[in-house]
């Protein structure tokens, strides 16, 4: 669910972009919640007729979906790639992002990513209250808005006089209870009698002392004021007329020679009892932290192994399958990658072939003559086969569909808190990253795009409903790309966040389409004149004999 606003920030930040073969329409809306944590990519001139279109759609923080929006563009374009074997080169670079995430350069980076976003949100922040207080004064009289700055003014003075008579009380004379120097040498006889309990040294400690003592005796001495009636007696045990009050002092005496003289309270037993409280209370608040986190992340995802982390390096020649992920048990849990993530669906488009890959629950569709052709679909941890995957890696989904109680969707880059299993690739880990991967052709016309979106959108409407949409708009004269996109935020934003979180999440969209008029390159011309060539060359050897006869 999140964190929600209480209005939503509705300001988009809107694209459109066309090189001649495509048209391409994008925009972002932070709505309800507390921060944007959407990317996306639109590249039209990914390379020589190959576009490329992606959804980052962030959980737990924007670094992951920032980061993959600036990194995993240029994974694609691998060897694979190369050799035109599209689906595993988007596959392969999915999977090799993901593993980057765990190395020390990059969780660097994530972390300075971490750092810029959360200050330019705290920006954002004062900007937003700052502008707030001038709409308000706009309609204030002008009398109001005197008295208002009056007043700030009368504020400021009074914080000032306070911090000058503050800093003037800094600036006197320590008195004698505060300064080291100033102490007799009786005093520091009676700090040697708290530790050693030495009657030499506490004889010599007189009522005037005491009071010069400050915290060092302060800390020593017992508060139970029937005590401090015999100082001797506290010290030596010396006998007393009051049986009663002699058992206690002679108490007092044998746990003070038992415990150090410290910041516990100056009572023997009271600071036995507190002592050993504090301990307690330590040891509570440990079991519970270890019993959230295994709630978190689920009590059947302990490794069989765990107290043997700390063994060398050999363990990396036990069998352990290739592409697995190594992690200490007690390595930081909170580091960005480690409890953040992100989905992606990544749209490739060579020529008039398209290619999605997908993992998590953002979504690609196309319209195919106006009706909706899904191109991803959404990982959800209930679903059968991602059930399974869970289950088996140690993991558990709860009757709300998330994963150990924490996220909601089953394939995600990052999230490598998710992905510690050592016995398992990172292919089959409880969330993994690796993405499903669908080809479809598709062709210049009217009723024909590609949306991308985020759960956003696709929480509040159908996939044939935004094609719908789209398709009212999508042909009128002077009508963006990337208006449409914004027009679709208003449409699914929520009226209020007393719902079940429907139409309150952050809003990402693109918009596609191939142009039916499509400007093309000079390579193309040549290679049409070639072949053309060659028909008209292969007409007239086939028709010559024809003459003939």
């Amino acid at each position: 669910m999140g964190t929600y606003l209480s209005k939503p920030i509705t300001d988009k930040e809107s694209e459109d972009t066309s090189n001649g073969w495509l048209s391409c329409g994008s925009s972002s809306m932070q709505g309800w919640r507390e921060s944007q944590e959407d990317a996306h990519n639109c590249l039209l001139d990914f390379d020589k007729r190959v576009a490329l279109f992606a959804v980052y759609d962030g959980h737990g923080g924007a670094e992951v979906a920032q980061y993959a929006a600036e990194k995993l563009p240029s994974l694609v374009k691998n060897t694979l790639y190369d050799n035109q074997d599209y689906e595993k080169a988007l596959i392969k670079a999915f999977m090799d992002f993901d593993d980057s995430l765990i190395e020390t350069p990059v969780v660097e980076q994530l972390t300075a990513l971490r750092e810029d976003i959360i200050e330019e949100c705290a920006d954002e922040d004062d900007e937003r209250e700052e502008l707030s207080e001038l709409y308000e004064e706009a309609k204030m009289p002008i009398e109001d808005i005197i008295m208002k700055y009056k007043n700030k003014i009368l504020e400021n003075m009074d914080q000032n006089k306070e911090s000058a008579i503050s800093k003037e009380s800094e600036d006197e004379p320590s008195s004698s209870k505060e300064s080291p120097i100033s102490k007799p040498k009786s005093i520091v006889e009676s700090n040697d009698a708290c530790g050693s309990s030495s009657s030499s040294s506490s004889k010599t400690v007189t009522d005037d002392d005491k009071k010069n003592v400050g915290n060092g005796v302060d800390e020593c001495k017992p508060e139970d004021p029937t005590t401090e009636s015999s100082p001797s007696a506290k010290v030596n045990g010396t006998p007393n007329d009051d049986d009663e009050e002699n058992g206690k002092t002679e108490e007092l005496v044998a746990e003070s020679s038992e415990a150090e003289c410290g910041p516990s309270s100056s009572n023997g037993q009271n600071g036995t009892e507190n002592n050993s409280g504090t301990a307690s209370l330590i040891l509570e608040d440990s079991e519970d932290s270890t019993d959230e986190e295994g709630e978190e992340f689920g009590s059947s995802m302990k490794l069989d192994d765990e107290s043997d982390d700390s063994d060398s390096d050999d363990d990396d020649d036990d069998g352990t399958p290739a592409n697995s992920f190594m992690y200490g048990d007690e390595e930081d849990e909170d580091k960005p990658g480690k409890d953040s993530g992100c989905t992606a669906v990544v749209a490739l488009l060579v020529n008039n072939k398209l290619y999605v890959a997908n993992a998590g629950d953002s979504r690609c569709v196309v319209s195919v003559d106006g009706k909706a052709h899904d191109m991803s679909k959404d990982h959800k941890p209930e679903d059968e086969l991602e059930l399974q995957r869970i289950c088996k890696a140690g993991g558990r989904v709860s009757s709300d569909g998330r994963v150990n109680g924490g996220l909601n969707l089953s394939r995600a880059l990052g999230d490598h808190n998710y992905k510690k299993n050592k016995d398992l690739p990172n292919t089959e880990q409880m969330i993994t990253a690796l993405p499903d991967v669908t080809v479809l052709d598709v062709t210049p016309d009217n009723n024909n795009f590609i949306v991308l979106a985020c759960d956003g959108i696709w929480n509040s409407l159908s996939s044939q409903e935004v094609v719908d949409f789209v398709l009212e708009r999508i042909n009128k004269p002077d009508v963006s790309l990337s208006s449409i996109c914004e027009e679709l935020f208003e449409l699914c934003l929520a009226p209020n966040t007393l719902s079940d979180g429907t139409g309150c999440d952050n809003m990402t969209c693109i918009i596609v389409k191939l142009n039916t008029n499509q400007k093309r390159s000079r390579s193309d011309d040549e290679e049409d004149d070639l072949e053309c060539g060659e028909s008209k060359k292969h007409k007239s050897d086939s028709t010559e004999p024809e003459s003939v006869h």
